[in-house]
């Protein structure tokens, strides 16, 4: 969850890490099929969608062709959570 004393920084990890969990939801994917077809174990997807993990671009991609999604998408809908929560809370 984001929270208003969070850095810029911190926030977009766990807006990426919501993001990530909502496109494994949509795929119908449960944390231990994602953590299959990208070879992570499952608390490590686990702890990237909770944003306790800063996730490497390698690692971030593997993620993302298993969700079949491109990585540009997801850092768009990241920033954009982000900026909305943002304009919500000023």
């Amino acid at each position: 969850m984001i929270t208003k004393d969070m850095t810029v920084h911190d926030r977009l990890v766990v807006a990426l890490g919501e993001i990530l969990q909502e496109r494994r939801n949509k795929l119908g994917l449960s944390q231990n099929e994602l953590a299959r077809a990208s070879d992570f174990h499952r608390s490590y997807i686990s702890d990237v969608e909770r944003g306790y993990r800063n996730i490497s671009l390698k690692n971030l991609s593997r993620l993302a062709a298993a969700l079949e999604i491109p990585i540009s998408n997801l850092l768009a809908l990241a920033e954009q959570k982000v900026e909305l929560l943002h304009q919500i809370t000023n």
